[in-house]
């Protein structure tokens, strides 16, 4: 459960003290004057799922040790994550598609995952750490599947991106700018030193990709580009522009 103690940690290390007095007065003026609430995004219009909104690291906080590093929670546009896909299966991965697990790592409520089976994946892998956006994404793979649009089985796991057992096979992993510096210098360590012996087995797409550097050392960048989106989707992602960026990469073989 988070408290407002745990809030108040985020939000001083995230966005310093003046940072944070300044967001405890719009806080307070929205209580006052409380705003519309935001339409549903047309994704979930036309699903009946609940993937949208926007959602602060202070308020995903669970007294987890990792919370800290918490970016927050949006969901990538529907029609850019279909591009960046498109993209990645054109830039001559070393395996068939079919033999790859999908993996989000900070799924949040689990769009990415549904966009993904649509593709047939082996399998495709939620994590997420936050217990009320893991059950909501599991709410929504479970709507996707009745509603029989995944054509690759999906699962949620709950817990810490940087502590999930890797599955055997090809994986190509996705970030959604999921977490802060220290953590991304974490996970891709741990990404490197589990693929080291099998490098070909691993694909990465980060996108927001604002502590690339985490990758510099031990990856390969072997594509980037701001990938198409609708004016739809632009109009209604809280936090999208024309010119954000996925970059992909690969393990450097030694």
């Amino acid at each position: 459960m988070t408290t407002v103690l745990d809030k108040l940690r985020w939000s001083i290390r995230h966005r310093g003290l003046a940072g944070t007095v300044e967001a405890a007065a719009k806080g307070l003026r929205r209580k006052i004057r409380p705003e519309p609430a935001p339409s549903p995004h047309p994704f979930d219009f036309a699903h009946g799922t609940d993937t949208g909104g926007l959602i602060t690291g202070a308020d995903l906080a669970s007294s987890h040790p990792s919370d800290r590093y918490i970016e927050g929670y949006a969901a990538v546009p529907p029609s850019r994550f279909r591009s960046i896909l498109a993209r990645w299966q054109v830039s001559d991965p070393p395996h068939a598609l079919a033999d790859y697990t999908f993996i989000d790592l900070g799924c949040g409520k689990g769009r990415a995952l549904l966009l993904a089976s649509e593709l047939p994946f082996r399998q495709v892998v939620g994590v997420e750490l936050n217990p009320p956006l893991a059950a909501t994404a599991q709410a929504n793979v479970g709507l996707w599947t009745a509603a029989n649009h995944a054509r690759s089985p999906i699962r949620v796991e709950r817990g810490d991106a940087t502590e999930m057992a890797w599955p055997e096979g090809p994986c190509v992993v996705f970030l959604f700018n999921p977490f802060g510096v220290a953590l991304m210098q974490t996970l891709a360590h741990r990404l490197a030193a589990e693929f080291r012996t099998r490098p070909t087995d691993l694909e990465v797409l980060y996108y927001k990709p604002e502590h690339a550097d985490a990758f510099a050392k031990s990856f390969e960048m072997t594509w980037c580009e701001a990938s198409g989106i609708t004016p739809e989707d632009l109009a209604a992602d809280p936090v999208a522009s024309p010119i954000d960026e996925t970059r992909a990469y690969r393990l450097v073989k030694r």
